[in-house]
């Protein structure tokens, strides 16, 4: 389910536009105006930002401004949806790099053709990324790459290779207990501590649901499990949930294998690993 924030000042105008959103499939985070909204953002990941023009504190075109000096939004939709309909607003709007203008009153059916559309071509483009910039690791679609130059090289070369996924051992436990933005949030808190643990050269990606993969070039499979093992005995991280303030605890776990002796296709040992954590879960 994927997230979008609205912000409106207007009661009745952002009731609608929550109802038709939901109606859709979505969660929908609400704002009144964009002071609240970038307070949101500070602790919650949205995938499309759904805003007002003109709202008290801050405005639309100022809100708009906030959000895009922030790299990890570089990615995230962001739409107008105003009752300004002059034409040289939408044409600010769309210079600004806006990624759609919408024009009240809007029929449910519009809005959600526009907010997936947006959607859709926000993932086109991420295939073509080879950094999230959200976590700042490599991509799914990079690392699978990656792993397969590798594996070519380490062939030629004769030199190791070592493949290592890691898992968020209670990732569905936070989705089913607490909620699904606060198991993407664990994520990301997970994959800053990774990406900083690993070398230089390796290559770290976040693989998805609680899920992260290392690549580490002239490593044996001991050198891997010795880094992997590493990882989890000083691993440390939690997250408070904010309804109780409770700390819940983030626990890791990985499985290592050797990429360069290995007859096995890199990608389908990539694949089982990552499926054993989805079982183990």
């Amino acid at each position: 389910m994927k997230t979008i924030l609205i912000a409106d000042d207007s009661d009745s105008s952002r009731d609608i536009t929550s109802h038709f959103l939901q109606q859709g499939g979505f969660r929908v985070l609400e704002a009144d105006d964009g002071v609240t909204a970038l307070e949101i953002l500070k602790h919650r990941h949205v995938d499309l930002i759904l805003t007002d023009i003109v709202m008290p504190k801050m405005d639309g075109w100022a809100f708009y401004a906030e959000v895009r000096k922030q790299r990890h939004f570089n990615l995230t939709p962001f739409v107008f949806l105003s009752v300004l309909d002059d034409l040289n607003d939408q044409i600010k709007g769309l210079t600004l790099g806006v990624d759609d203008y919408l024009s009240k009153p809007i029929t449910p059916q519009q809005l959600l053709a526009r907010v997936n559309t947006a959607l859709a071509r926000r993932d086109r483009m991420a295939a073509y990324f080879y950094e999230n910039p959200v976590t700042g690791l490599a991509t799914a679609n990079y690392f699978r790459e990656a792993l397969k130059k590798e594996k070519l090289r380490s062939n030629v070369s004769g030199r190791p290779a070592s493949l290592v996924v890691f898992g968020i051992g209670n990732y569905v436990s936070l989705v089913r207990g607490h909620a699904e933005w606060f198991a993407e949030s664990a994520s990301r808190k997970a994959a800053r501590q990774l990406g900083q643990q690993a070398r230089p050269f390796d290559v770290v990606a976040d693989m998805g649901q609680g899920r992260f993969a290392a690549l580490l070039p002239e490593a044996t499979l001991d050198d891997a499990k010795m880094w992997a093992n590493s990882v989890a005995s000083s691993w440390n991280l939690s997250l408070t949930w904010p309804a109780t303030e409770q700390s819940i605890a983030i626990d890791i776990g990985y499985d290592c294998d050797a990429i360069a002796d290995n007859s096995e296709d890199p990608l389908t040992v990539l694949d089982k690993q990552l499926a054993s954590f989805e079982r183990k879960w």
